[in-house]
């Protein structure tokens, strides 16, 4: 359990233990060992107190508990031959407490030499002080130690296993991290394949078209318009072969990268409810900017539609001279609750990071921008009709398309349980 009152319990676990030794410890001594009160009271406290300093002193802990419980023998004297000696009932139960908590934090040759500490000062004090107890309560000890050697080895396997399991759980969220990020930027560079492939092809035709359009040109200037042609040919071929590499056993999708002027049927598909808003010009848009845009309003869509399915949303597209601002913003699903402190998101999920990875369709988010997901692990959404096929990693896919461009992107949890993605694409200068 990882709830507060677990935490508050544990905490108050050992001071409770420690004043229930010395509590018993104090009756014990007072009554079965001849003992004054201000005495036992004294011993007692000094056997139980190191438990509270065991987790970070364990061999301090260890040895000062001991130090009293010899002391302790010393000075007491059983009033009948019924009871224990040199190791009282309390004295024994501090000592394989501290051994267990103490030795399990220990390396096992340090922790086995603590359990035999015990029964070797146990067998001195039964040979230097004969006749206050009987060498039967050795076995007494003896089994006691070897209990608490084994729970400590118990203990010190368990913790070892949380914490390689901590360790191997910390690497595998890495390397999904990593796989989800090299898989998007796959996706995003394949898809600006297409557009990159356009214009060079377009600057291959005009190259070999120039000496029939400019007939007056030199012979100089056609040599120079055929190595720009052959030029931009060489580097078709050289993008056609990283493409190839983009896609490995991927069948090529033949299907048209989307543009901006599809941004409308987009929005109608995703259903009522959704409203689209435009200011200034699209149409001069570059492409590599249109298809991060549609991507980044198709992916914001998927997820409305996913984790607040019924809300209200709200597309903005601002074109400047120097930018393309796109806001997508839906209110909180139906029986959500307003977001309250740092939880917030309810399209988007809980504040912070997910750790679920490509195979299951949730996306990575980063704490400052809370994390949700989208897609089924294959490019596709959860969603139905053409707003529900979002094509990346959630939050980590529309930044880095937008970083791919040198933009800016956010995406916070409103106070009334909505969320709002946000990002900058900046436009080239005409």
């Amino acid at each position: 359990m990882n709830t507060e009152p677990a935490r508050r319990l544990r905490a108050a676990a050992l001071p409770a233990s420690v004043l229930a030794l010395t509590g018993l410890g104090w009756a014990d001594l007072s009554q079965h060992y001849a003992l004054d009160a201000g005495t036992a009271l004294a011993l007692g406290l000094a056997r139980a107190l190191p438990l509270l300093w065991v987790r970070t002193r364990p061999l301090l802990a260890y040895g000062v508990s001991l130090a009293a419980s010899v002391l302790t023998a010393v000075l007491a004297r059983p009033v009948s031959a019924a009871e224990p000696w040199p190791m009282t009932v309390t004295g024994l139960a501090a000592a394989v407490a501290l051994l267990v908590m103490g030795g399990s934090r220990l390396p096992r040759r340090t922790c086995t030499a603590m359990g035999l500490a015990l029964p070797f000062v146990t067998a001195v004090l039964l040979a230097a002080l004969p006749g206050r107890g009987s060498w039967s309560g050795l076995v007494t000890v003896v089994i006691a130690t070897a209990l608490a050697l084994v729970a400590a080895e118990v203990l010190r396997d368990r913790s070892l296993t949380r914490t390689r399991l901590a360790e191997q759980e910390r690497i595998s969220e890495t390397e999904r991290t990593r796989r989800a990020l090299l898989e998007e930027r796959a996706r995003i560079g394949r898809e600006l394949h297409d557009v990159v492939a356009h214009h060079m092809s377009l600057i291959a035709v005009r190259a070999e078209t120039a000496p029939y359009r400019l007939p007056d040109c030199s012979a100089e200037v056609h040599a120079e318009f055929r190595a720009v042609s052959g030029a931009a040919r060489d580097a078709l071929t050289d993008m056609r072969r990283l493409l190839g590499l983009l896609r490995g056993d991927e069948a090529a999708a033949r299907v048209p990268q989307p543009e901006l002027d599809r941004l409308p049927a987009l929005v109608l598909e995703a259903g009522p409810g959704v409203g689209l808003e435009v200011v200034g010009e699209l149409g001069d848009v570059p492409a590599t900017v249109g298809v991060c845009a549609y991507r980044i309003v198709q992916e914001s869509l998927s997820n409305a539609r996913r984790h607040a399915h019924g809300a209200a949303v709200d597309v903005r597209l601002h074109r400047t001279a120097a930018s393309l601002r796109i806001t997508v913003r839906n209110g909180p699903g139906p029986g959500r609750a307003p977001a309250t402190g740092g939880r917030g998101g309810t399209q988007h999920g809980t504040e912070g990071a997910t750790r679920d990875g490509p195979g299951d369709g949730t996306a990575y988010g980063r704490a400052d921008d809370g994390g949700y997901g989208s897609g089924d692990g294959t490019g596709n959404g959860s969603g139905s009709g053409g707003s529900g096929s979002g094509s990346g990693h959630g939050l980590m896919g529309m930044r880095e398309r937008a970083a791919v461009l040198g933009g800016g992107f956010s995406a916070v949890a409103g106070p009334d349980g909505g969320f709002t993605v946000t990002a900058d694409l900046p436009l080239p200068a005409k």
